[in-house]
């Protein structure tokens, strides 16, 4: 894992393997935010992206849990 950007307000990830569902992808951005001495967010945003055969992950705080991913990545994340 690659903590490109770790804040308050914002976490990108650069994961070397694929990322298939929220949960993981959420569990990791928490690991990333308590790596760098910041509280885990209760609930957030995130968008997961195909990165040369690992996944991007971005991610902010929310009200709610929302995942997005793009369409043409499903089959690059092991989705149909």
């Amino acid at each position: 894992m690659e903590l490109q950007t770790v804040g308050n307000g914002c976490v990108a990830l650069h994961i070397h393997s694929r990322v298939t569902g929220a949960k993981e992808a959420a569990g990791l951005v928490r690991a990333a935010l308590l790596l760098d001495g910041l509280e885990p967010w209760p609930r957030m945003e995130l968008e997961l992206f195909p990165a040369g055969g690992g996944t991007l992950i971005v991610a902010r705080p929310s009200e709610g849990l929302a995942v997005e991913v793009a369409d043409y990545a499903l089959p690059f994340l092991g989705g149909k």
